[in-house]
């Protein structure tokens, strides 16, 4: 490997641990459930490391803690009903695939930063079977429109490896400086 190369990738590195928070202070326990018994109280997992002296619980204890705590139901689907007509059509066009990609890059081109954006998430939906769009996805990187940047962006990443030359272009909007808004 070059070593221009090197150093993009290294500054690359750097730039998303310092995104990623890595290298910050250790998580501190900002949460604790109590126990019946007068225990000490459960740490969750998260926690768990910055306490890695905290003595050991009995496993009755802990067992008793996890009961005690409410059980989240998993989100349901929405019924139909409830869906708006724009959410169903983004639905099947997002299921039928590489078949419906043309007519969305065709979208991608349109004046409004609104079907724009509605044409990059269903892109989005399809993943590898939108590869095809991949070219368009990239000339968007540059839109004057932020909403329809991180749109482009992260359909990229759910295209995957079929999206690879997409790398520099991404690699450009992770190193390049974001310019500030003028404030009013």
């Amino acid at each position: 490997m070059r070593p221009d190369k090197r150093r993009l990738y290294a500054a690359a590195a750097l730039a998303l641990t310092a995104l990623a928070g890595c290298g910050k202070t250790p998580v501190v326990p900002a949460k604790s459930i109590a126990v019946d018994t007068g225990e000490q109280p459960v740490l969750t997992s998260l926690e768990r490391p910055s306490n890695s002296s905290s003595p050991r619980r009995n496993a009755e204890g802990v067992a008793r803690a996890s009961f005690a705590q409410p059980i989240i139901e998993p989100a349901s689907i929405k019924p139909l009903a409830a869906w708006t007509e724009q959410e169903a059509a983004a639905e099947a066009l997002g299921r039928i695939g590489a078949a419906a990609v043309p007519a969305l890059v065709e979208s991608l081109q349109s004046p409004d930063a609104t079907v724009r954006l509605k044409a990059v998430e269903v892109l989005g939906r399809m993943g590898a079977d939108a590869k095809d769009a991949v070219p368009h996805l990239v000339r968007l990187l540059d839109d004057p429109d932020l909403d329809v940047r991180k749109a482009a962006a992260r359909t990229l990443g759910r295209i995957g490896p079929a999206a690879q030359e997409a790398v520099p272009a991404l690699m450009k909007s992770l190193l390049e400086p974001v310019p500030l808004a003028p404030v009013p």
